[in-house]
């Protein structure tokens, strides 16, 4: 798109290649650009579209700005804030957080991000630690809403990363607040532990554990976690829907009490989005798995 200078690529998504650019009044920044193949593919498409739409249409701290964007037609494109600290998977990859005041405090900002998208009527659907991004200072902020959607939307469609899908969503029921809670749960239990609570090689075992298994306690794997704040994680992470924390705003509330550590007031999660359609500048379980910018080595 005019008026932006590409620098280099910073890798590739499922739907688009993302560069580092930089524009004379927005300044650094990470533009998406859609790869030749999406526009004859209408899942892909439809992702690409979903991605600006939404992200142009929300704003908070914890939350990746986007700054303009066009979803459709030959010059679709999608400006985003660039976050040099790479994403929250990278980071779990090289040895994770350090200590359990970081821990807490990149769970709290997720949250917040995603209160905020509830908030303003959208399901993320596919909430996990590669779709978390990370500024030069640690500041997480929720980002990648390509398979996000307003609630108002249908959405019967079997999406997300098999790792942080809630039990329901496998069998095929449609996302909700509480499915995102549930992912919610499970990026706090990878971050408190450095291990994901349910591990599989396929996408069937995946399935299975999510739905009859139960994972170790957060205090098996670390013994300075309070049980309090292993019980509201396991809260979120509980099979039946209507046991979960009924909202994002109540899980955050209460992790940030149990955890002990002293935190800022979280942001308020205020408005409702709008449906922007157009705005102008002016595989799992297998031995590496795909992040926004590439492919990586799963962890252990």
């Amino acid at each position: 798109p005019a008026g932006y200078a590409v620098r280099y690529k910073l890798g590739s998504g499922q739907t688009s290649n993302v560069y580092l650019a930089s524009h004379p009044t927005m300044g650094n920044l990470a533009l998406k650009l859609p790869r030749p193949e999406v526009q004859n593919q209408p899942v892909l498409r439809r992702m690409f579209e979903n991605e600006v739409q939404i992200t142009l249409s929300l704003r908070h701290p914890h939350i990746v700005a986007g700054y303009a964007g066009s979803p459709t037609g030959a010059g679709a494109f999608l400006a985003l804030e660039y976050c040099a600290g790479g994403t929250l998977d990278q980071l779990l990859l090289a040895g994770g957080p350090g200590g359990l005041e970081q821990a807490v405090r990149l769970v709290r900002d997720v949250a917040a991000g995603l209160e905020q998208t509830h908030a303003q009527q959208v399901l993320h659907r596919d909430v996990k630690p590669a779709n978390v991004f990370l500024t030069d200072t640690g500041t997480a902020k929720l980002g990648d809403f390509g398979t996000g959607c307003f609630v108002s939307e249908e959405n019967r469609d079997r999406v997300g990363t098999a790792f942080y899908m809630a039990p329901e969503i496998f069998e095929g029921q449609p996302a909700s607040y509480a499915s995102d809670v549930y992912s919610l749960g499970i990026l706090a239990f990878e971050v408190l532990t450095g291990q994901r609570p349910f591990v599989g090689e396929t996408y069937e075992q995946l399935m299975h554990a999510h739905t009859s298994s139960l994972p170790r306690p957060l205090t098996y794997f670390r013994k300075d976690i309070p049980v309090e704040l292993a019980n509201v994680v396991s809260r979120a992470m509980s099979r039946e829907r209507n046991r979960r924390q009924p909202s994002v705003k109540q899980f955050r509330e209460q992790f940030e009490l149990a955890s002990g550590v002293e935190l800022q007031a979280a942001v308020p999660a205020t408005g409702r989005a709008s449906r922007v359609r157009s705005v102008d500048d002016g595989q799992q379980g297998k031995a590496v798995r795909k992040g926004p910018f590439g492919w990586f080595r799963r962890r252990g």
